[in-house]
């Protein structure tokens, strides 16, 4: 099983969430969506996000917690 491919967007209000693999904001939230991850180690492993340089953890961690708080409510 391949990494999917996340296709990077364009949008100038679009924010980075790892530059190292060219990932923003939008096209990370629709493919936690997508696949339903919900853990940082699923996202690792169906994305490689956040397996580079590691600045990007808290920013990957959080949106899976907000995403998970939202269906729990």
């Amino acid at each position: 099983m391949g990494t999917p491919a996340l296709r990077p967007t364009f949008d100038t209000t679009d924010t980075w969430v790892c530059a190292c693999r060219n990932i923003r904001r939008q096209a990370f939230i629709d493919i936690l969506k997508q696949q339903q991850l919900t853990t940082i180690e699923a996202v690792r492993q169906a994305t490689a996000i956040n397996t580079a340089c590691g600045l990007c953890y808290e920013t990957v961690q959080a949106q899976p917690d907000e995403l998970n708080s939202r269906c729990d409510q």
